[in-house]
């Protein structure tokens, strides 16, 4: 929720919410601020209803990207870009449709239309997961760097620009600026138990460092007790640890708390198949397949399926709606990624 509340706090630019604004547009404005996402497009919808302000088809696509219905989200935020075309509302709206929807190529387009109109702190770091996710790890950390030189000592939106360049810092091995980065975003929050749960698998998982990372995590947890990721990742950690049984424990906990995260059903199905059990596996691949592990982490499940359960690899019956700040795929080659979203 934390996340989605600075997502909302951004989404426009400052100098749209002086004066003469209408009653209805300083509600939506107030509810997104809050991450009230649905009272959001209620409102937005009645007022789109009777009045003719193409502001509100921008709203109502941030509602829309709140909570993930990025196809609706992109019918709106077009909309609002053929009516307000000098404005960044729509192009930055659009990106973010089309960053969940995995198509990363025109989100980064939309996203330079959108700073070149004088979007600023969202877009540069949506820039900064949209390079990562097309494997252009030096223009990921490039929009980062850029971002941290752009906003004020003061400005909170540095505690995510500092973690986010841990993360990439770590990606590219430069474990030294991971380690600083990650240490100036818990200084600035250290009661935000997303810098632990990003540093436990970016920094120390991802390096073998287990034990240190179940440490991070036991903090994140403790902070959030209905912290999914963290339950995952450290039922991870856990099992990578040769704690089995606990492992198996904290990874059905987070299946508990988000059911539609693919990658809680890539750990069990790896521990199932690591344990002999063939069957059980493949049933838990191919339900983080149904749910968009692709999409959202890259091939390996497909190669794990092909290899191990025989048959074909099935697209997904639905459309793949990925976790905010987590989506990956570039249209042609997803990228391998983690399991460490806010």
């Amino acid at each position: 929720m934390r996340s989605q509340v600075f997502i909302a706090a951004l989404i426009l630019p400052a100098m749209l919410l002086a004066q003469g604004m209408s009653h209805q547009e300083k509600k939506v404005r107030k509810l997104l601020a809050k991450g009230k996402a649905y009272p959001a497009l209620r409102v937005a919808t009645g007022a789109l209803s009777h009045l003719e302000q193409p502001v509100f088809y921008g709203l109502r696509a941030a509602a829309w990207n709140t909570i993930s219905e990025f196809e609706k989200a992109e019918a709106d935020a077009r909309t609002a870009v053929r009516l307000m075309p000098d404005s960044a509302v729509g192009l930055l709206q659009l990106a973010i449709a089309e960053q969940g929807l995995g198509r990363m190529d025109s989100a980064a387009a939309h996203l330079h239309a959108a700073l070149g109109k004088g979007a600023s702190e969202e877009a540069r770091y949506r820039l900064a997961e949209v390079e990562r996710s097309r494997g252009d790890l030096p223009a990921a950390r490039a929009a980062i760097l850029t971002a941290l030189d752009e906003t004020a000592p003061e400005n909170e939106s540095r505690e995510r620009f500092f973690r986010m360049q841990g993360e990439l810092a770590a990606e590219a091995g430069d474990t030294a600026l991971a380690r600083s980065a990650f240490r100036q975003a818990i200084a600035m929050d250290p009661r935000d138990p997303v810098n632990y749960n990003s540093r436990g698998y970016w920094l120390e998982a991802a390096n073998g460092r287990h034990a240190a990372a179940v440490a991070d995590y036991d903090r994140a947890i403790k902070l959030n007790p209905n912290y999914s990721y963290a339950f995952n990742n450290r039922g991870w950690s856990q099992y990578k640890l040769g704690e089995t049984d606990q492992a198996l424990k904290d990874i059905q906990r987070a299946r508990k708390r988000k059911v539609r995260n693919p990658y809680i059903y890539r750990n069990l199905g790896v521990i199932a198949l690591e344990s002999g059990d063939t069957a059980k596996a493949c049933v838990n691949f191919r339900q983080a397949l149904e749910l968009g592990f692709t999409a959202q982490h890259g091939d390996e499940v497909e190669k794990l399926v092909l290899a191990n359960c025989g048959g074909t690899v099935e697209k997904p019956v639905v459309p793949v709606q990925a976790p905010k700040s987590n989506t990956d795929r570039n249209e042609d080659k997803p990228v391998p990624r983690t399991n460490a979203p806010e």
